[in-house]
């Protein structure tokens, strides 16, 4: 893949518009690097992050289309629910509508309520924030648990995503397996009189 000089340029400034999902600390330092790439180091940059959607397809689509990799943690007709992987915190989650839309639906607030009390119930943080976003104009609502130690976004190793994505699955799978046992009859014995 190689990018012309305008497709380096509108992917450096797609990546500037990203710098608010990191603390303000950071901002100035990650824009320097940002601007300071040259074409090769942002071609490599994508492929070393897998963002080859960058190239003007919207990454959220890309991901209702199964053409860049996520971690699904739930899902209903109009929404996806996913986990984000550059987290803030264990659990970090993102709820996005499968329109590509600026707006958020009632069945987006309905699923990011599912989600955050899944989250709660699982992993139990001490409190969870839910905020509005809207990243290449696709709207979506980011599920954040609070543990108390959140410092800064790092990104997750795969093997983190899965198990986070286990941990919220897997416990609804048994509790529904649970539930559709049919209870055992046991005999009762009679009451015994001496």
């Amino acid at each position: 893949m190689t990018l012309t000089d305008k497709e380096v340029y509108d992917i450096k400034e797609h990546l500037l518009t990203q710098l608010d999902n990191f603390p303000k600390e950071k901002q100035v330092e990650i824009a320097g690097q940002i601007n300071s790439m040259t074409n090769n180091q942002v071609e490599n940059f994508i492929k070393q992050n897998k963002l080859t959607h960058l190239g003007g397809q919207c990454i959220f689509c890309s991901i209702i289309a199964d053409k860049s990799p996520s971690f699904k943690i739930a899902e209903n007709e109009k929404n996806i629910a996913i986990l984000e992987i550059n987290p803030l915190s264990k659990g970090h989650s993102l709820v996005i509508p499968k329109e590509h839309t600026d707006e958020i639906f009632e069945s987006t607030r309905n699923l990011t309520q599912e989600i955050s009390k899944k989250i709660q119930e699982r992993l139990n943080p001490k409190e969870i924030k839910i905020n509005e976003l809207k990243i290449m104009n696709h709207a979506l609502l980011e599920v954040v648990p609070i543990y108390g130690y959140e410092t800064e976004r790092r990104q997750a190793t795969e093997e983190e995503l899965k198990s986070i994505q286990e941990e919220i699955i897997k416990v609804k799978e048994i509790q529904m397996a649970k539930e559709s046992e049919p209870e055992e009859d046991i005999p009762k014995i009679p009451v015994r009189i001496p």
